[in-house]
């Protein structure tokens, strides 16, 4: 099947968009953009509404392709509409809350690195999705904490006092703690 003008039209009108967020245009942001569109298109979601609070996307690298996800779907982690986790592959699931309805997508396609920019966006726009990516229909279990909207749970950690929220706190003897005071944090305070 062959890619349709308004597919590529969409396809270059999101990588101007996302290159002023980025800062550069690259074959990971090229990808993103193509999955993301892609994922957008299955789920029946317009890419040019930026309120999808049908949407939730889970991305599996913290790399160019997120941002490009990002641009496209309007999804953020401040809007609790995009969630990292970090396995390190380029890949993404899109889910659509109101029905369950969830497809992961992740690339087949490897470039040359002496390909140009340009050459790559070339190629990624005018090669059908099918040649170039896997939608793989998926299953998606979403604990009601992770869901958007109003925290559904808070608590105020034990030993340092901060506020932990979503149900992310520790319960040690009935007591809630932070994960950074019950396990260590990825940081050391200074004095």
């Amino acid at each position: 099947m062959a890619v349709s003008a308004k597919e590529i039209e969409d396809f270059y009108y999101f990588i101007d968009k996302i290159a002023e967020f980025h800062g550069h245009v690259c074959v990971g942001i090229a990808m993103g953009t193509k999955s993301a569109l892609a994922a957008m298109r299955v789920l029946g979601f317009d890419p040019y509404v930026k309120k999808h609070k049908d949407l939730i996307v889970y991305v599996e690298t913290d790399r160019c392709m997120t941002d490009a996800v990002q641009g496209v779907t309007g999804c953020g982690l401040g809007k609790r509409s995009l969630k990292h986790v970090d396995y390190g592959k380029f890949a993404a699931t899109f889910v659509k809350l109101s029905t369950g309805e969830a497809y992961r997508v992740t690339t087949t396609k490897d470039f040359d690195k002496n390909l140009s920019v340009d050459e790559v966006l070339k190629i990624v726009s005018e090669t059908p999705d099918e040649e170039m990516l896997k939608l793989e229909r998926v299953k998606v279990d979403i604990p009601e904490n992770d869901l958007p909207g109003a925290a559904k749970a808070r608590a105020v950690c034990t030993k340092c006092g901060e506020r932990v929220m979503d149900g992310r706190a520790v319960f040690e003897d009935d007591k809630p703690y932070c994960k950074a005071c019950l396990y260590g944090a990825y940081y050391k305070t200074q004095e």
